[in-house]
């Protein structure tokens, strides 16, 4: 069966603070619908606005919320391999399963500095890491031959977050490693992405769209025709990502009284325009 997991988002009370009351029942929901993990502090979480010392809390929160019911990946990515390692030092010895760490954003290393970083995150931690390739957002793209060099210099570079259309690289990168896996970063992408291989999905729709999603799983590893969830999850991107992540799920999540609608500067509430575009269509997602 594919991978589902949930790039969570981060609440905010209407004061700024982590929404942990929030932050709770999502969780509790999604785990009751079967997620096979979640990503603490990624990009979805606004991990850039969050002080390490809340990111630290946070994954010991859902650590204990969770008790082991799914697998925990805590997003340390940053354009600074020292902050990367600090969290990583920080972290290590707590119960949880991996890092999800982004490309260095910003100041577009070359794809020797890209290894280099990886390498050394991956040499001072035993817990599994995903890569995470995003090029929209991070200006610098990871080329499948460091991808594939990663994999095979370190048993613990175990699998890639392609937020990347790029096929081929993602056929080159499987058939070049073994026991490793590519998991689709595009909710606008997922059934393309299945069929080059991919072993699942690091999602942001999924915050309530899990169900469907184990659905559409089950129905390709069936050989059912899955088109017609495909459609509905490229428009529910499509609305989703209308603007920048998380603004328009935190819009959804608040609406269904999930969270607060409320998020940290520089990331605003959604637009008007945006908000219109998804209330004309709010009765087909719910």
């Amino acid at each position: 069966m594919k991978k589902l997991y949930v790039a969570l988002i981060t609440p905010f009370t209407i004061m700024n603070d982590i929404d942990y009351p929030a932050l709770d029942k999502i969780i509790l929901r999604l785990l009751d619908e079967n997620v096979e993990g979640f990503i603490v502090c990624g990009t979805t979480g606004e991990s850039p606005t969050c002080s390490e010392n809340e990111k630290i809390a946070l994954l010991e929160h859902v650590i204990h919320l969770c008790e082991r019911r799914c697998e925990i990946y805590f997003g340390i990515g940053s354009s600074n391999t020292c902050d990367s390692m600090r969290l990583l030092k920080l972290s290590e010895d707590m119960d949880f399963d991996g890092y999800l760490i982004v490309t260095p954003y910003y100041n577009q290393p070359t794809q020797f500095g890209l290894y280099e970083h990886f390498s050394t995150l991956a040499t001072e931690t035993k817990k599994k890491i995903i890569l995470y390739n995003v090029p929209s957002r991070c200006g610098v793209s990871l080329s499948a031959a460091t991808v594939i060099k990663l994999a095979n210099d370190y048993k613990n570079i175990v699998a890639l977050k392609q937020a990347s259309k790029d096929l081929e690289m993602v056929k080159e990168i499987l058939n070049a490693t073994t026991d490793f896996e590519v998991l689709s970063g595009n909710d606008d992408y997922l059934l393309e992405g299945m069929m080059s291989g991919m072993s699942g999905v690091v999602s942001v729709i999924a915050h309530f769209t899990a169900t469907k999603m184990m659905e559409f799983f089950k129905g390709i590893e069936e050989g059912r025709d899955v088109s017609e969830l495909d459609i509905f999850f490229k428009k529910l991107a499509h609305l989703c990502f209308l603007e920048s992540n998380p603004i328009c799920i935190k819009y959804l999540l608040s609406q269904q009284n999930e969270c607060e609608n409320v998020l940290r500067l520089p990331m605003t509430a959604i637009s008007y325009e945006a908000k219109t575009k998804i209330d004309q269509n709010y009765d087909k997602i719910f």
